[in-house]
């Protein structure tokens, strides 16, 4: 039994040797090769080919052209937002659908005042539809000051939602259970969409999220969040993910302290399978934060890569929000596979599209766009005052319009 557990544990230490011997072979090739082999610059020339340039958020990326890209999850003042293709007979159809539901559904006392206020919407940049204010939320009940007296309380709350249509594109928005004394955030924001069927590189200043944007000005305090997921259709082992929020409090730590961190729990001979190829400070675009690249070795024996650039980001500069860009190779079906991509390549590939991250435009363009940038229109209904003012009686439905104002 003793010989038996010994040649256990010298198979295991062999294969962990054999794994770092690796791991550092390879890591050295790509750390001390300037050039590509012929194979390899045609590997390269594949992978890239014709670059094509994204915008996402407030950034511009330039991506392989043949990259598949899924711009999701854009979230502005913590209003969800989805946009996609549609007709205008079916976004008609849909708003009717909607405002029957809507008003079908009891509202908080069982009655049939679920829907409390409307407004048309018509904006400058082409978006027509439709504003519900409805699903009242009340939660009542008492509760103790912490002086020995019981004291009542009353919170409420109310969905905003939002269904516009422009261009042969429809944008949503939804908030559940806003509170009542914001609810006019909402028709500033869809005054300021803009459709963008073809996601074009908008000439003004703003937000981009899929198939639209935001004009400028939005704050920080208002959140602005998308993710952006990519990958290579000839080699699906290969995926990027790029993630920007902002107004986010900034993390004591970066990548590299959290990185280390992850790998000083593991077991020794996980760590020997993990090479640090870069780990420092790197400047993109003027802004200064850390990367991180690693080589694994897989329990399978694939090799993998791991590349990651992150900005902690601050609390209040849109132009300085969180980031981060993550490429990935050796994904596979539930189980890592070998990279498609050398090291050389992968690396290379990496280069290339971190070194052209770019701010879209700089706050200098904002400020001067913000001097001249007019919202429309918002005139406030009946029913709208008396939701601010938490009146219980004011139940009819009011209507108002969003226009522009004349020219």
């Amino acid at each position: 039994m003793k010989n038996l557990a010994r040649s256990r544990r010298v198979s295991v230490l062999l294969g962990v040797a054999i794994c770092t011997l690796v791991a550092m072979s390879l890591a050295a090739a790509v750390l001390d090769s300037q050039t590509l082999k012929p194979q390899e610059a045609q590997q390269m020339a594949h992978a890239t080919g014709k670059m094509r340039t994204i915008c996402v958020g407030r950034f511009l990326i330039d991506m392989p052209e043949s990259a598949e890209i899924n711009l999701t999850q854009p979230r502005i003042g913590g209003f969800e937002i989805s946009t996609f293709n549609e007709t205008e007979a079916e976004f008609q159809k849909r708003v009717i659908e909607r405002e029957s539901q809507i008003r079908k559904t009891p509202d908080w006392r069982g009655g049939d005042a679920n829907l409390e206020s409307t407004r048309e919407v018509k904006t400058s940049s082409g978006l027509v539809g439709k504003i519900f204010i409805h699903s009242r939320t009340v939660v009542e009940g008492t509760q103790g000051n912490g002086l020995g007296k019981v004291e009542r309380y009353r919170h409420e709350g109310i969905s905003t939602e939002a269904l516009v249509h422009g261009h042969g594109i429809s944008i949503d928005l939804f908030y559940e259970n806003r509170a009542l004394e914001l609810v006019d955030d909402l028709p500033t924001l869809v005054n300021q969409l803009v459709a963008n069927p073809d996601n074009r590189i908008p000439s003004e200043p703003g937000f981009c999220i899929d198939r639209a944007y935001v004009r400028d000005p939005l704050s920080a305090d208002q959140g602005e969040q998308i993710m952006m997921f990519a990958r290579l259709p000839k080699h699906p082992d290969v995926k990027f993910t790029f993630i920007s929020a902002a107004g986010l409090k900034p993390d004591t730590r970066g990548v590299l302290a959290r990185n280390d961190a992850v790998n000083a729990s593991l077991p020794w001979a996980e760590r020997m399978r993990v090479s640090r190829l870069r780990g420092a400070g790197r400047e993109i675009d003027g802004i200064q934060d850390e990367e991180l690249v690693e080589l694994v070795v897989e329990d399978n024996d694939a090799h993998v890569h791991s590349f990651w650039w992150e900005v902690n980001g601050t609390e209040d500069n849109l132009f300085v929000p969180h980031v981060v860009l993550q490429m990935n190779t050796g994904n596979g079906n539930r189980v890592p596979v070998p990279s498609s991509l050398s090291n050389r390549v992968a690396l290379g590939l990496w280069d290339k599209i971190l070194s052209n991250l770019r701010l879209r435009t700089k706050p200098a363009a904002l400020n001067k766009a913000t001097a001249s940038t007019t919202l429309l229109a918002m005139p406030a209904s009946t029913d709208e005052r008396c939701l601010t003012s938490k009146k219980r009686s004011c139940n009819d439905v009011a209507t108002s319009t969003i226009s522009a104002p004349p020219t």
